[in-house]
């Protein structure tokens, strides 16, 4: 339990990571 939470938690970190390179790159000219 503890182990598959803490890759959801990790997948997680990840995927907000993605988002906010994302929208820096859109931000950037």
């Amino acid at each position: 339990l503890n182990n598959r939470l803490t890759t959801e938690l990790q997948l997680r970190m990840i995927d907000y990571h993605i988002g906010l390179l994302r929208a820096m790159t859109i931000e950037s000219p």
